[in-house]
């Protein structure tokens, strides 16, 4: 590789910093050398880390001159170089300095933050560190053409960019929601209730069931038991189920995809066809809201 930190110098946003490597790194693909990048932007060496209640940290000093990642050693494959990813942006964004100390020290929490508008600044620059990772191991000029290389949606697609460019399947699911050409979500579950949901504000539903909430017992993901690292068939389901649909507008048709995990794990997949309207479920969530069930 022949990127420097001395490219970087002007690079103040995840975007930029993803746009100035695969620049300087045009021939860079899947599965993306993430530690190697690592060291050769500044980083001097990756370590485990030893703290409890911690997924990853970054080493550095005032300067920024070097840095060491420290990644939780109980992490799989693709959660850790997410990690590498993450700490690697703490140490490239020129605006993020540990407050009183040479180290950051990442949580579980600061892996999924998302809003780049939160009030507190340290869960800013963390949902900056999480999109850096995102666009650096899933380059959006790759991934768009790969998840949009057959017509129908399916969750296969996801997993097979997981395995294809070494990402956990939630990272993977995440770039499939926001490059496949047509709308869809993805939805993480355990147990039968919603942990995290991923979707296209722009052009895909609200989702009415709430994270932590049970999931309908009627949905394809409840109503049959799939067996561990099985892909269920495409079926319609009953849009009233996962959408908030505005009194007097028709319901789209639903498409529900399950992959049953360990441990009660499960993502689903949501499809919508604008297109085919869900006249009977469209009656039922009318009839819902009126009875107040």
């Amino acid at each position: 590789m022949s990127v420097t930190r001395m490219d970087l110098a002007d690079c103040g946003s995840p975007e930029k910093l993803a746009i100035e490597i695969f620049k300087h790194e045009p021939s860079l693909a899947p599965a993306i050398p993430i530690e190697a990048l690592a060291i050769q932007l500044g980083i001097a060496e990756i370590k485990t880390l030893e703290t409890e209640g911690y997924q990853g940290g970054l080493i550095t000093n005032e300067q920024k001159s070097k840095g060491v990642i420290l990644v939780s050693e109980k992490m799989r494959e693709g959660r850790r170089r997410f990690t590498i990813g993450h700490e690697l942006a703490h140490f490239l964004i020129p605006t993020h300095r540990p407050v009183g100390s040479d180290r950051f020290l990442c949580s579980l929490e600061h892996l999924l933050a998302s809003d780049r508008k939160a009030f507190d600044q340290r869960m800013r620059w963390e949902a900056e560190a999480n999109r850096f990772a995102s666009l650096i191991l899933m380059p959006p000029h790759l991934v768009r053409k790969d998840a949009n290389a057959s017509r129908e949606a399916n969750l296969q697609h996801v997993l097979d960019l997981a395995r294809n460019y070494k990402v956990s399947k939630e990272t993977a699911g995440r770039g499939y929601v926001d490059y496949r050409h047509e709308p869809v979500a993805l939805l993480i579950t355990q147990h039968g209730r919603l942990l995290r949901s991923y979707r296209r504000q722009q052009d895909f539903p609200f989702i009415s069931v709430n994270w932590g909430a049970e999931i309908p017992k009627a949905t394809l993901l409840r109503r049959k038991s799939h067996p561990i690292s099985s892909l269920s068939e495409v079926e319609e389901t009953d849009a009233a189920l996962w959408l908030d649909v505005s009194r007097g507008r028709r319901a789209p048709a639903v498409f529900e995809q399950v992959y049953q995990q360990q441990d009660g794990y499960a993502l689903v997949l949501l499809t919508v066809d604008t297109d085919k309207v869900d006249e009977e479920g469209d009656d039922r969530n009318w009839n819902r809201r009126n009875t107040g069930r």
